[in-house]
């Protein structure tokens, strides 16, 4: 019988009770010793997945399979409970073995669980024995709703609905309704996992209604599932021809040395029903003037602002129709200095040597920016100067080029003529030299001089 466990039966009387209950124990060969003294760790768990926020019941369980006790027993979990020991300094006796019970949350994750037990081995050592991993899955069942809604008319307002399996669950049986409870798909549809399906759904306008809704369906786990979307509003439908607004904006008084303006806001409602919940707004300054109801007609609304300084003023008028649908209105001011203003009085305020320091400095400050205007004033007049010099010397030089072009073209002309008055001289003298020889006019060959000019002197006067 070494080696092989031996069972007994237990009866006893426990307040007035009969009571029963069996215990097994193996007789092991002495010659073992503590060779024989092994411990190990399992785990078994009450279900392999959950939801978030669902408990998961671990059995942990050491087994000593030697022949003598072992204490000061550690049981570690990390991503179950942590980097802490679970239990720590048990003894777990041969043939006896050790149950720990823990309750796990799911949290947003898979988790593995891997017990590890430590304990001190006979030689003083330290002995760390490892079970076997247990995955322990997160069910993430979930829907991604995407919806738009489009534009209203007389037959309603369409809803493009579209959904989407982003968990890691197949959601089978789904249905989506409305507030009111009405289907949006006449058949339920499955969305495996990444699986994406879309629905249309008309609601009608003859009434303001907070539209929501709702998605439901079952899981890989026979868990059900439900969500729902956010609200989306939709209105009694009002014929935009019925709808008539004008805005408009205008300088009541300029900007003035203290930053403020003062401007008139023309409104007017040609529609052919009064309108409502007016708002005036700068995008800047925000919030300028509330209305609650504007009829038809003209609103003239005056508002002073202070900006400070020049800038352009950009205004947006939102306002209602009667079922609350919105309208929106733009105008746009450029805010400007118009002529000299007047400077604002100034509160007296007692000098320190501080003020005068700092009087002092703004002083030179100022008197230097005067000497370098002054200086680039001179400096441009004196460019300008320069080149109107220039421009008198190029004229001046052309003036006398003309000129002397002028006496040169006159000196050449006198010598042309005195040449020619030379020239017909001469012709005269030679023919009244020559003998009359009939019809015949024989020159001696050279010209007769005249006495009153001598030979080879040619005069120009």
């Amino acid at each position: 019988m070494l080696g092989q466990p031996i069972g007994f039966d237990i009866a006893w009387t426990e307040n007035g009770e009969q009571k029963y209950s069996t215990a097994s124990v193996t007789v092991l060969n002495s010659g073992a010793g503590l060779a024989e003294a092994a411990l190990s760790v399992s785990v078994k768990a009450s279900s392999s997945q959950a939801s978030r926020g669902e408990s998961i019941t671990l059995t942990y369980t050491i087994t000593n399979s030697g022949i003598t006790p072992i204490s000061g027993v550690s049981l570690t979990d990390k991503e179950i409970a942590g980097r802490q020991a679970m239990i720590s300094d048990v003894t777990v006796e041969p043939g006896t073995p050790y149950v720990y019970i823990h309750e796990f949350t799911m949290g947003s994750s898979t988790v593995v669980s891997a017990p590890v037990i430590t304990y001190t081995g006979a030689d003083g050592s330290t002995v760390t024995v490892t079970g076997s991993e247990k995955t322990l899955g997160m069910v993430n069942s979930k829907i991604s709703v995407s919806v738009t809604q489009g534009a209203a008319s007389e037959e309603g307002q369409q809803f493009t609905i579209a959904l989407t399996n982003n968990g890691n669950q197949r959601i089978s049986k789904i249905k989506v309704t409305d507030e009111l409870g009405n289907a949006v798909n006449s058949d339920a549809i499955s969305l495996a996992i990444g699986e994406s399906r879309t629905l249309t759904y008309t609601v009608p306008t003859t009434e303001t209604r907070n539209v929501v809704f709702n998605i439901s369906g079952i899981d890989a786990t026979n868990t059900n599932y439900s969500d729902h979307t956010e609200t989306y509003v939709v209105r009694k439908y009002i014929d935009p021809s019925l709808i008539g607004i004008s805005f408009s904006a205008e300088v009541a008084s300029p900007l003035d040395s203290a930053g403020s303006i003062s401007l008139n806001f023309t409104v007017e409602n040609t529609g052919s029903m009064d309108m409502q919940n007016l708002k005036l707004s700068e995008s800047e300054y925000g919030l300028l003037y509330m209305l609650e109801s504007v009829p038809r007609g003209t609103q003239t609304i005056n508002q002073k602002m202070s900006i400070g300084s020049p800038r352009d003023l950009i205004f947006k008028l939102e306002i209602e129709d009667p079922s609350g649908n919105i309208y929106t209105y733009n105008a746009y001011i450029k805010a400007d200095f118009v002529g000299v203003e007047a400077a604002p009085t100034s509160t007296p305020s007692v000098t320190t040597e501080e003020d005068v320091l700092n009087e002092v400095g703004g002083s030179i400050s100022s008197a230097l920016r005067t000497v370098l205007i002054v200086l680039i004033i001179l400096t441009v007049i004196a460019g300008i100067a320069l080149i109107i010099l220039d421009h008198q010397e190029k004229e001046e030089r052309k003036r006398i080029a003309r000129r002397r072009a002028q006496r040169e073209k006159m000196m050449r002309t006198q010598l042309e003529e005195e040449a020619k008055r030379q020239a017909a001289l001469h012709s005269r003298m030679n023919s009244g030299s020559g003998d009359d020889l009939g019809s015949t006019r024989i020159s001696s060959g050279r010209p007769a001089e005249r006495p009153d000019v001598p030979s080879g002197d040619t005069r120009i006067r």
